[in-house]
């Protein structure tokens, strides 16, 4: 069983870095801090990692080659071809999401004002009445 791309590895940098546009457009605006036409529609998460997804979808599948020969034992064989904009696409995508999981991480997981103290991390201990 052999697993074959019939995506020509040119055609799919191309597309990739045409797919990376999206997030570097929702980080850029989101960095610089301005309200940009269409922020709100791509700044959605399914478009975002979805675009994330198949550029590095689309790059890994020309440069991998899996084999299975069912020989006994079975032999499963993975080579990597080494074309520079193939995997430049792949690691723009992998650190464009990182910086979106950062992000998140940092927008959702804040200290709140008054439940820490800043010095040690302590928990204070407040009297909250209802």
């Amino acid at each position: 069983m052999r697993i074959v791309s019939s995506i020509k590895p040119a055609v799919a940098a191309r597309l990739g870095l045409a797919l990376l546009i999206v997030p570097i457009y929702f980080i850029s605006a989101s960095v610089l801090r301005q309200n940009t036409p269409g922020l709100s529609l791509l700044g959605s998460p399914l478009i975002l990692l979805g675009a994330l997804l198949v550029a590095f979808t689309l790059n890994a599948l020309p440069i991998l080659s899996v084999n299975l020969r069912s020989d006994a034992p079975p032999v499963l064989s993975v080579s990597l071809s080494l074309r520079f904009w193939n995997l430049a696409v792949i690691v723009t995508g992998l650190l464009l999401l990182g910086v979106l999981l950062g992000y998140a991480f940092a927008e959702n997981f804040q200290a709140r004002p008054g439940d820490f103290c800043a010095d040690f991390g302590e928990q204070v201990s407040t009297v909250r009445t209802a």
